[in-house]
């Protein structure tokens, strides 16, 4: 249906958030989903996942949506860093200082809870590998690798530390962590069983910004979809915010339009409305 309808010409770029929006419940694109994403590009649209994995993690992704053939782009590390997926060119990036490591690793068994760094595309776990690590590791499709020496081990920093656990510790933790690197890193909890360790200012958006700035865009021109709270300030930022009907219901409340769910074609339905002028 899309394929013989024009263009919007009002907006230039989609960011799509990739779990629970880009992929169903059990990790994968619908083809429904993946031709309406290839058909933007064929028309000239920009596009750019954000998310919360390494770009290690989504390389499978990548390579079902063409994005090297179109030029699409990559945000990895819930705006860590940014990839031009033809080039291989990072266009934007903010590591994670390897100092702090000492200091996370402490805080992450003092807690009683798991920690992910990441070295090219393998997770390495430094507290004891828990089933939520196990998780993330097929969801990415990527090794997993204990280490004793986690705060020593890595040779090059990296963008986010992952700390693990069960959903009701997180949450009885995160602010006693949040307080500890308060000024100094911005931790947040981006699934109930995942807090993210960043830099301090380091989200979405603010790598969004960066970016859409970069190519000479504005925020207006631009339509972001996610499902999550780590997507708010992407959702927020963009000319047009759209929530999937199975987000977190903070991410609802900023979004400007609800569109259906991550196992209901949601994306394919936000594209139709936003993009093509039969609307």
């Amino acid at each position: 249906m899309m394929d013989s309808q024009m263009i919007n010409s009002r907006y230039k770029m989609l960011a799509l958030d990739i779990d629970g929006t880009l992929t169903t419940s059990e990790k994968i694109i619908t083809e429904p989903t993946r031709k309406a994403v290839t058909g933007l590009q064929e028309k000239g649209i920009k596009v750019i996942i954000a998310s919360g994995r390494s770009e290690y993690g989504f390389r499978h992704i990548v390579d079902e949506l063409e994005f090297v053939k179109y030029g699409s782009y990559v945000m990895s590390f819930n705006g860590g860093r940014i990839i031009n997926c033809a080039t291989g060119e990072i266009v934007y990036d903010n590591p994670l200082s390897l100092s702090y490591l000492p200091e996370i690793y402490e805080t992450a068994k003092e807690n009683n809870l798991g920690i992910i760094g990441y070295e090219d595309d393998r997770l390495i776990s430094g507290n004891g590998i828990d089933k939520y690590q196990e998780y993330d590791a097929w969801a990415c499709k990527m090794q997993l690798k204990q280490t004793d020496k986690f705060p020593v081990y890595f040779k090059k920093p990296f963008n986010k530390c992952l700390l693990t656990g069960e959903p009701a510790h997180l949450r009885g933790v995160l602010p006693v962590i949040q307080r500890r690197f308060e000024g100094r890193l911005n931790v947040f909890l981006s699934e109930e069983f995942f807090i993210e360790v960043l830099p301090l200012n380091v989200h979405k958006a603010a790598a969004l910004e960066s970016f859409v700035t970069k190519l000479g865009m504005s925020p207006e021109e631009l339509i972001c979809i996610g499902d999550g709270a780590n997507d708010i300030t992407m959702i927020e930022y963009a000319g047009v915010g759209v929530a999937m009907a199975n987000s977190n219901p903070m991410l609802i409340e900023k979004a400007d339009y609800v569109t259906d769910s991550n196992d209901n074609d949601g994306v394919v339905k936000a594209i139709e409305r936003f993009f093509y002028n039969h609307l």
